[in-house]
């Protein structure tokens, strides 16, 4: 598995509705950090809806969630993830998508939200009550998940359909560091 480095820059930049950096969170332990497109998504309802029903197995990893939006207005972001319970997780603010882009979530074409697989699993998100809403960001921004410690990316899943769905339990399980290879030396 190849770790990224994210920019140190961005580490200490981007602060939580609380004032917290992504650095400081990052070093703390590890965080799954999950990048929503817009608040009136479906998919990203439906994510958020699926987290909170999962959230203390990801809790009982010791994993630290943490959100990325796309929204200005942090009142905006309040209201979305308050029906959720999630007013105590840290999220942050990109409304010109600049952590977006350092992750490699990059802008969809047409194909990423028309193709028969969205719009069937848009279907079933609607059936299901994760309806639509006003969109409060970028609608073209791609989603994704990844799985930080230490000013790293230690796992990633980057969208290539907007209906695409991480295991959220399986990014959120923290990577066991590699351990030293102790055996003795050969001499020839």
């Amino acid at each position: 598995m190849t770790r990224e480095k994210i920019r140190a820059d961005l580490l200490d930049s981007f602060k939580t509705q609380n004032g917290r950096t992504l650095g400081e969170l990052s070093n703390e332990g590890p965080m799954l950090l999950v990048f929503l497109r817009h608040f009136g998504c479906t998919f990203c309802r439906e994510a958020v809806a699926e987290i909170k029903n999962i959230r203390p197995e990801i809790d009982a990893k010791g994993t630290q969630l943490a959100f990325v939006h796309l929204a200005p207005d942090d009142r905006k972001a309040q209201a979305f993830f308050a029906p959720y319970g999630f007013e105590d997780l840290p999220r942050f603010a990109d409304p010109d998508g600049v952590l977006f882009e350092s992750f490699g979530l990059v802008r969809g074409k047409w194909r990423a939200y028309l193709n028969y697989e969205s719009i069937l699993r848009t279907l079933i998100a609607w059936l299901k009550g994760h309806g639509i809403g006003a969109p409060a960001g970028d609608v073209q921004r791609m989603p994704g998940t990844f799985l930080v410690q230490n000013g790293e990316i230690l796992k990633a899943f980057r969208h290539k359909l907007v209906s695409d769905r991480p295991d959220y339990l399986e990014m959120a399980t923290p990577v066991q560091p590699r351990k030293p290879n102790l055996s003795p030396a050969r001499s020839s």
